[in-house]
């Protein structure tokens, strides 16, 4: 018989996989803050100010939202 239930699970796993950074790639993020607040944090780095306390915790965030994260990084140091 087919699980029929087990390709959604797959999906809906690589969609909210969870992943954390390092201390060092936290202190560069933090290095190009202008301040860590809930707006700040938003006009920077376009996240709200728990997923930035998990980052600085050690703590694991989806994916897409580090990969979002790391994308503004990248262009904001660009922009430099």
């Amino acid at each position: 018989m087919r699980d029929v239930g087990a390709p959604a699970e797959k999906v809906a796993q690589a969609r909210f996989e969870m992943v954390s950074i390092g201390h060092d790639e936290f202190e560069a993020l933090r290095k190009s803050l202008s301040a860590a607040t809930a707006q700040g944090l938003y006009e920077t780095y376009r996240i709200s100010q728990n997923t930035w306390y998990k980052l600085r915790d050690g703590k694991p965030v989806k994916r897409k939202t580090l990969d979002q994260l790391r994308a503004r990084y990248r262009a904001l140091s660009r922009s430099d």
